[in-house]
Formats: structure tokens, sequence, C-alpha cells
């Protein structure tokens, strides 16, 4: 047998193996960049702008630290997404971020092409319930309660129960989820700040009963001008 005739016997093997090479490696890579996305440093890696996330979110709990604008807070607890990450009350060890901002395609193509052509604020502007779930389609008040996160709040038709939610806090002397302000029902993220300290925006109107306001957390007042000065040091 030639050793022409010899070559082309081998080579249909050689190439089903370095196919199989070929597919090892795409496997393993992509499904070591799979887990790699699901990690909270994934999303600082590829935007800039989210390092003060990344900052807040993994800050020691209870202490004092700083907010994604660098404004000192007195208590990182009043930071959803610090106090989130590990929570005796749930059944996960950890919270990591993306199981709060599920990603959808829609969402990331719209992000990519603003990181490309840098149609985007840095920092980003206030974010809102309704902006948080816009792309799964969602109500506000779902980003906080869903299937996953503070189920017992949701009524038979997968939306907050309000009656629920106000005999949540049924025992406090001020009862900030009272339903009396039907005509006013605000989103969750009204008063949970995730990178930020939250907000008592019932002092916007009560101010003058001098609730106490938790530890780390704001008046409406000096929410207001924190995110003021925020922005305006930005610009």
């Amino acid at each position: 047998m030639s050793e022409e005739k010899k070559k082309k016997e081998r080579n249909p093997k050689r190439l089903w193996t370095t196919i199989g090479i070929v597919a090892v490696v795409f496997a393993v890579a992509g499904f070591g960049f799979y887990q790699w996305h699901e990690q909270p440093s994934f999303c600082a890696s590829f935007c800039h702008n989210m390092d003060e996330y990344l900052e807040t979110y993994s800050q020691e709990q209870g202490v004092a630290g700083v907010d994604k604008y660098g404004n000192e807070v007195s208590n990182t607890n009043a930071m959803m997404a610090t106090l989130h990450r590990q929570n005796q009350t749930t059944a996960l060890p950890t919270i990591t971020c993306l199981m709060c901002h599920v990603p959808t395609i829609p969402e990331q193509m719209d992000e990519g092409i603003k990181m490309v052509t840098g149609n985007y604020y840095d920092p980003l502007d206030e974010r809102w319930g309704d902006g948080l779930t816009h792309w799964r389609e969602l109500e506000g008040t779902q980003f906080c309660a869903n299937e996953s996160c503070h189920s017992y709040l949701l009524g038979n038709d997968g939306l907050v129960d309000r009656k629920k939610l106000e005999h949540a806090t049924a025992d406090m002397d001020f009862n900030p989820h009272d339903t009396y302000h039907a005509g006013q029902q605000m989103e969750c993220t009204n008063c949970h700040k995730g990178h930020r300290a939250s907000v008592v925006q019932c002092t916007a109107c009560h101010e003058h009963e001098k609730e106490a306001v938790p530890d780390g957390w704001l008046t409406a007042a000096e929410s207001d001008a924190l995110v003021e000065a925020s922005f305006n040091q930005a610009a």
C-alpha cells in the first residue's frame, strides 16, 4: 500500500479526533463563561460604571460604609443590595446580582448598544421598580415580591396584596404600609434602595410626627438633597 493511500485512510479519524477536541474545548469554555457570567464580578468587568454597584454589594453588613455615589452611609444594612447578599431568612446562603436583576436578551442587547455608543449616564440615573422590571413585563413591586422572594406578600393574581403588606408591619407604631394611603400606593423601591441608603418616604408628609428613622436610613428631605448633590457633582 502506498504512503499516499495510508495518509488518506488516516485522515477521517484524525479529523473526527480534532473535531472532538475542539468541541470539548468550546464546551468547557462555554461552561466557564456561564459560571463567570453568574458571578457579581462579571458585571463590573464589562461595564465600568458597575464598579460602584459591585462595591456596595460587597461591603460588610451592619457597619459604616459608602453608597454608589461615594456618600457615607452610617449602616450598610440600609442598602438592600448589601443587606440581601447574605440573608438568614432565605434558603440560599448568598444572593447574587442576577437573582434580582434577571437578564433578558433584549435588555442585554440594549445595554450593549448603549455601552458601545456611550449613550448612558454615569452615574446611572435613579432606578424605580417599573424600570427594573420593564424588560420582563412585570409590575414594579414584582422586583421584590415574586415566587422566589417575599412570596408571602403575593395575592392570588401574582401581584402584591396590599393587605398582606400592611399586616406584615402591623406591629409598628406607625405602619408605613398602611392601606389608608391606597390613593398614593408606592413601589417598594420608593423607600427600599438597593445601592444607596433607603428612605422613609413617609417623612415627606409626616415629618411633624418625628417618626423614628431606622439606622442608616434617610428622611425624604435628606434623600432629595443627596440625589441632587450626587448628580450635580457627577455633572
